[in-house]
Order: C-alpha cells, then structure tokens, then sequence
C-alpha cells in the first residue's frame, strides 16, 4: 500500500509554478544561451550579456520589468516574439535565481 502511494505522488503533476520555472528555463536555454549565462552548469557565453543570476539580483529587477523588457524590441537581443506565456515563464524563471535571504 505505501508503495502505492508513494508511485502515485510521482506521478502527480508538479505544481504550476514549478511548471512555468522548468518551462522558463527550457525557453532560457533555448533563445538566451548565445549570449547569457541562463544555468549554473553553462560555463560559457558568446556575448558580454550579463547571466540570468546578476540580472536577478539586481535591486531594480521586477517581473513587470523583465516583462516589458522582453516585450519590446531591442537591439542588443534577437528579435524573437514570446508569447504572453513564454514571457511569464521566463520571468518566473529569471526570478528564480534570485538568492534566497
């Protein structure tokens, strides 16, 4: 019975949050890798970009910020469209490299 149980809480869907960080960061990894340093095993990027990490520890780092950043066009990134979703999702993620007090 414990078994039982114990299969079934892995087989349970992650929480919604946990869901958009893991989509965030499979977006990160996808469209931000070239130049940021999106993952603490990436080592490397192409670009002076700041990582994921600095940009979310800045002070000044809100969703809302991040949000109209990645809504606009910008010279120094590609010009790729997020969808309203991707754009939550990869806040959500950004936000979650802010260290914890």
């Amino acid at each position: 019975m414990k078994r039982a149980l114990v299969l079934a809480s892995l087989l349970m869907p992650l929480p919604a949050a946990a869901q958009t960080v893991q989509t965030g960061g499979a977006l990160a990894v996808r469209w931000c890798t070239a130049c940021h340093v999106v993952e603490a095993s990436q080592r490397l990027a192409t670009d002076s970009a700041p990582s994921f990490r600095t940009i979310a520890a800045r002070p000044e780092t809100t969703a809302a910020k991040l949000d109209g950043y990645l809504s606009v066009g910008h010279t120094l990134m590609p010009d790729f469209s997020l969808s309203t979703v991707e754009r939550n999702a990869l806040v959500t993620y950004i936000l979650s490299l802010r260290e914890k007090p």
